[in-house]
C-alpha cells in the first residue's frame, strides 16, 4: 500500500522533470515559430515596397515623356500643321487680313470704328 500511495502524491504533485522539458520545449517552439514568421513577413514585405518603389520611379518616367508628348503635340507650330494638312487651313496673307481699330474720339467698341486694311481702301 506504501507504493500506491507514492505514486498518487506524485501525480498530484507540482510539475517536474520531463514535465517541465516538454513545457519548455513547447514554449521554444513557439517563440521561435513567431520569430520566423515575423521575419518572413518583414522580408516579404520589404520585396514589395522595393518592387512598388520601381514601378513608381518607372511611372515617373512615362508620365515625363507623356508630357513631353503633349506639349509637343499642341505646340502651336504642330497644331498649325495639322490643321494645313487634314482640314486644308491656310493662314491669312495680309491681303485676307483686316484690322478694327476704334476711333479716337470713342472708346466704346459699339461707336464709329475705322477699318484699317491691308492694301484696300474702305
Amino acid at each position: 500500500m506504501a507504493t500506491a500511495r507514492r505514486s498518487t502524491n506524485r501525480a498530484r504533485g507540482p510539475l517536474k522533470g520531463r514535465a517541465l522539458v516538454a513545457l519548455g520545449l513547447a514554449l521554444f517552439l513557439g517563440v521561435t515559430t513567431s520569430v520566423v514568421l515575423r521575419r518572413s513577413t518583414g522580408i516579404r514585405t520589404g520585396k514589395q515596397i522595393l518592387r512598388l518603389k520601381e514601378e513608381k520611379r518607372s511611372l515617373q518616367a512615362e508620365e515625363k515623356y507623356l508630357e513631353n508628348q503633349l506639349r509637343r503635340a499642341t505646340s502651336r507650330r504642330n497644331v498649325v500643321q495639322e490643321a494645313q494638312r487634314r482640314l486644308g487651313l491656310t493662314r491669312p496673307t495680309e491681303a485676307q487680313t483686316r484690322f478694327i481699330v476704334p476711333s479716337a474720339g470713342n472708346d466704346s467698341l459699339s461707336g464709329d470704328r475705322a477699318a484699317v486694311d491691308s492694301g484696300i481702301q474702305p
